[in-house]
């Protein structure tokens, strides 16, 4: 299953609504297609819309935060 690669230039952030939800993104990364509460539903959804190399992401709950450094 394809996933989002990282990266650390990206300033596009996700809406606040996709928190805690799986979400299938174009091809390109820039825009969100379908999402669901489980990764088998969106499976579901991208094969019924017929959407073709979706990219796969699981974005974090709106609690959440991610702290890191160089």
């Amino acid at each position: 299953m394809p996933t989002k690669p990282f990266n650390p230039q990206s300033t596009q952030a996700v809406p606040i609504e996709y928190a805690g939800k799986w979400v299938a993104w174009k091809k390109d990364h820039s825009e969100i297609l379908a999402h669901s509460d489980t990764i088998q539903e969106l499976w579901q959804i991208v094969r019924d819309l017929h959407i073709e190399e979706p990219v796969f992401e699981k974005v974090p709950r709106s609690d959440i935060r991610f702290v890191g450094a160089r």
